[in-house]
């Protein structure tokens, strides 16, 4: 079973637009260390969409590599692409690393039918043997799934959901069905929004975006949840909804590399289109307050780098 924190990580490129596979290790393993229980390789945040199949791969054994000096870390790689035939071919090469789990949105641009939908998870459950999970993501993929869509795909064989929306009655109703009937089916969160509601019905794993760039955060909710400490987890989840509310000021992945600029890590690059604000802007400065205060409010001690390329002072 999955459970605790997980990180849907940005993957790095250089000023030119190479992938930079060095330092996606090291914020990997800077995440691990700092608490975090696994990776969700290649997805929105990691800029799936925006890379080759090849790329996507080599981030996949970079993880590998990392997860080795760790124990009881996972890894999880999401292989969706706009075609099946793409989507096959990085399933089967995220089977032979030996990862923990496969997932992939559906097919996206395109408007399919459930049916196709379906019949496309259906290919990827068949041509692996790691777990395959589902992933929820309509504002990307043009898909919504529905309870009875859920129904269908655990007939298929597939392990689990991972869910972004969290609509209270979508989740509800899957996560019942589940416990209720007994069913042997994961379902994880997206976002770290609504991870102590959903915690309280029985959910135990969630994907947060917030561990890019302040995984202790994410870390300290986890453990005093897990602990039944409910003053100390209601109080980190607020800090964590806050700190969530000023960073939806721009894309994620973005967002996820000005976090690291502003705590005054070198963060590398997105890949463009997707491009930085410059570093002389005061919004870095602005995300370095904020969240620093995050950090005293939970009383936690904030690690700051020594990249210079970002003016803090």
């Amino acid at each position: 079973m999955i459970k605790g924190s997980l990180v849907p990580n940005i993957t790095f490129f250089d000023a030119d637009g190479n992938l930079d596979i060095e330092k996606t290790k090291w914020h990997m393993r800077w995440m691990f260390e700092k608490g975090v229980d696994g990776l969700f390789l290649t997805g929105s945040y990691g800029s799936g969409p925006l890379m080759t199949n090849e790329e996507r791969i080599q981030v996949f054994k970079a993880a590998k590599q990392v997860v080795a000096a760790f124990k009881g870390k996972i890894v999880l790689t999401h292989v969706g692409c706009i075609d099946t035939k793409s989507t096959l071919e990085l399933a089967k090469a995220a089977d032979a690393i030996g990862v923990d789990g496969i997932s992939a949105v559906p097919p996206f641009y395109y408007k399919h039918s459930e049916d196709l939908i379906l019949g496309y998870y259906k290919e990827i459950v068949e041509s692996v043997k790691t777990p395959v999970y589902a992933y929820n993501n309509p504002e990307t993929s043009r898909f919504t799934f529905t309870p009875d869509t859920v129904l269908k795909l655990q007939k298929i064989g597939l392990a689990g959901l991972k869910d972004s929306p969290v609509d209270v009655g979508f989740l509800s109703t899957v996560y019942y069905d589940v416990k209720l009937n007994q069913k042997n089916f994961e379902m994880i969160l997206g976002t770290s929004k609504g991870w102590l509601p959903y915690y309280y019905m029985g959910l135990q794993a969630a994907i947060a975006g917030m561990n890019n760039w302040a995984p202790e955060i994410i870390t300290a909710m986890m453990k005093w949840t897990f602990e039944g400490d409910c003053a100390k987890s209601e109080k980190a989840y607020v800090v964590m909804l806050d700190l969530s509310k000023k960073m939806h000021f721009t894309d994620s992945t973005i967002v996820s590399h000005m976090g690291l600029y502003a705590r005054g890590f070198d963060a590398g690059f997105p890949r463009k289109p997707m491009r930085l604000p410059a570093f002389d802007n005061p919004k870095y400065k602005e995300i370095r307050t904020f969240v620093k205060k995050g950090f005293d409010e939970l009383g936690i001690e904030m690690e700051t780098g020594t990249a210079s390329s970002v003016a803090l002072d």
